[in-house]
């Protein structure tokens, strides 16, 4: 009912909810570290990602590069999301396609430098549990405002 003055218009309706709009909050670098057993090096899974936030939630879209010394090796789009506080961050990343698409890295760390800089840990469940049954892997993680 177009004409109706009492039928709510859908932004109305959503103001009502009272859920806040997200905001923007920065430009951030994903860091994770992951060692290669078969060949003792490390990978270096970068990203950088510009979040969204509403309270201490947030998300953004971003490319994952893995790189070996200075070298990309390939990108992977990817979806990072999770919770952020100046003192901790939980953070999952999840990539669209590949093998490591089956599972998201969760990683975990706490604030170097208040609402700057975040170090932990990630962990990702084993990719082959009906095959392999480890415990998954984990490794070395990292999150820092870059704009």
């Amino acid at each position: 009912m177009a004409g109706n003055p009492d039928t709510l218009t859908r932004p109305s309706a959503l103001a009502m909810i009272g859920d806040p709009a997200p905001e923007e909050a920065g430009r951030w670098e994903v860091h994770l570290a992951y060692r290669l057993v078969s060949s003792n090096s490390v990978v270096d899974l970068r990203a950088i990602a510009d979040f969204v936030q509403i309270d201490s939630a947030f998300s953004g879209q971003t490319t994952v590069d893995f790189q070996i010394g200075d070298v990309t090796k390939y990108s992977v789009e990817a979806d990072v999301e999770g919770e952020l506080t100046g003192n901790l961050v939980l953070l999952d990343l999840h990539m669209h396609e590949g093998t490591l698409s089956v599972s998201p890295f969760f990683c975990t760390g706490e604030a170097k430098t208040e609402g700057e800089r975040y170090e932990g840990k990630w962990h990702m469940p084993c990719l082959k549990p009906d095959t392999c049954g480890c415990e998954g892997d984990d490794g070395y993680f990292s999150l820092t405002r870059v704009g």
